[in-house]
């Protein structure tokens, strides 16, 4: 007989695996590998027993332990097929913080540097969750507009920052809260590095003088102006 589990457990399982080796190895490797392995390079994972540590795997018989770790690799390969981002679970009362416990002691201080926008006219909705090391996402209060968004509420960086997402996936989590996940798009100082952002938002676009992207159908241009940093 064919082991059935728990869809949430195996995409929160693949996830810890997949962006814990993202933060190692990078986005593109992680995700060539996965893809030329069918998920099982996420199973050679050098931290695999910790991040087992997290969920009541310790009854399972040897079999069926086998059988759950095939099934978390096909999980993800059969998601990265799809282009679709693993996020793990979700917890809607992360809202109201802005972070996970997970991602509760990050420090992004560093990544505030004073910037101007000029071209952007995308709708503010939301506010950002940091998960760290799973994917960013953003709670609302009301359904979004369509297209392209930029984040209204960022206070869980610890200051203000223009930011924008490119929704994925929209949903109703309750009767008045939606749950987006997506890609973001980050402008990044000269003096800091990709990685200092994709430490604290591993699911970024990062770009330092402008970045390109389409509102009703067109192309819209962003362009950065940064300024001196108070002292």
């Amino acid at each position: 007989m064919k082991n059935e589990f728990h869809p949430q457990l195996l995409e929160d399982t693949a996830a810890w695996l997949f962006w814990t080796l993202v933060s190692r190895d990078g986005f593109e490797l992680t995700l060539k590998n996965v893809l030329q392995t069918r998920g099982q390079s996420l199973l050679n994972h050098p931290e695999r027993e910790i991040i087992f540590r997290r969920y009541p795997l310790g009854e399972m018989p040897a079999s069926t332990f086998s059988a759950f770790c095939s099934a978390v690799a096909e999980h993800a390969h059969a998601r990265a097929v799809r282009e679709e981002n693993l996020t793990g679970m979700i917890y809607s009362e992360d809202r109201f913080s802005g972070r996970t416990s997970s991602a509760a002691g990050i420090s992004a201080a560093h990544l505030d540097f004073p910037v101007t926008v000029e071209g952007d006219s995308f709708p503010r909705y939301g506010s950002l969750c940091l998960r760290a090391p799973l994917p960013a996402v953003v709670f609302a209060d009301s359904p979004p507009p369509e297209g392209v968004l930029r984040i209204a509420d960022t206070r869980a960086l610890g200051f203000s920052m223009p930011l924008w997402l490119s929704p994925q996936t929209v949903s109703q989590v309750e009767s008045r809260q939606w749950l987006l996940t997506g890609i973001f798009f980050i402008p990044v100082h000269p003096e800091l590095t990709d990685r200092h952002w994709k430490k604290v938002i591993p699911n970024g676009v990062c770009a330092r003088e402008r970045i390109i992207m389409e509102k009703d159908g067109e192309a819209v241009s962003l362009d950065f102006h940064w300024q001196s940093r108070a002292h």
